[in-house]
C-alpha cells in the first residue's frame, strides 16, 4: 500500500508540474487495494476484528453465546465459500479466454483475480477452522473457550468500562 500511495503521489505531482501522467497508476492501485483487502480478511477474522453487533450476544448465557458463535462461523464459512467459488469462476474464465484489462497496460486479468482468490481461500480456510474448532469446543461444553475464538482480545474491557 505504501508503494501505491507513493505511485499515486508521484503521478499527481508529475501531472501538475509537467502535464503528463503515468500510465496505469490507478489500475495498479485498485489491484493493490483489492489484494490487500482479500489477504487481510483472514487475519482480521482470526483477531476478532470484523464488525460484530453484540446487543443480543451480551445478554445470552455462555452456552447460547457459544452456539450463536458456532452458527456465525458456519454462516461466514458458507458465504465466503460461495464468494470463493464465484471468484474462481471469474478468474478461470479470464485465464481461459485470455481476458485483459481495457486500459493501456492490457494486464491479463487472471493475474490479479487469482491473487485475490488466494486471499479469499485463506479467509475460507480460517472460517472453516474456526467453525470446526468452536463446534468441537461447544459440543464438549467448553462454552467460554468456544466464544473466545470469535471475540476481539480487549472486547470485554470495552463493554465493562
Amino acid at each position: 500500500m505504501l508503494f501505491t500511495a507513493l505511485g499515486v503521489s508521484a503521478d499527481v505531482l508529475v501531472r501538475k508540474l509537467f502535464g503528463i501522467a503515468f500510465v496505469g497508476t490507478d489500475e495498479l492501485g485498485g489491484y493493490a487495494m483489492a489484494l490487500a483487502t482479500s489477504w487481510a480478511l483472514s487475519y482480521a477474522f482470526l483477531e476478532g476484528a470484523h464488525i460484530r453487533v453484540n446487543v443480543i450476544h451480551m445478554t445470552l448465557r455462555p452456552a447460547a453465546k457459544a452456539w450463536l458463535d458456532v452458527l456465525a462461523a458456519c454462516v461466514t464459512a458458507l458465504i465466503i465459500g460461495v464468494l470463493a467459488w464465484q471468484v474462481w469462476i471469474v478468474a478461470f474464465e479470464s485465464w481461459e479466454f485470455d481476458a485483459v484489462s481495457n486500459t493501456p497496460l492490457r494486464l491479463p486479468l487472471w493475474i490479479p483475480q487469482f491473487l485475490f482468490l488466494g486471499g479469499i481461500v485463506l479467509f475460507l480456510l480460517s472460517a472453516v477452522v474456526v467453525f470446526l474448532e468452536s463446534l468441537g469446543l461447544a459440543a464438549r461444553g467448553r462454552y467460554e473457550a468456544a466464544s473466545a475464538l470469535a471475540e476481539e482480545q480487549n472486547q470485554v474491557e470495552e463493554y465493562t468500562s
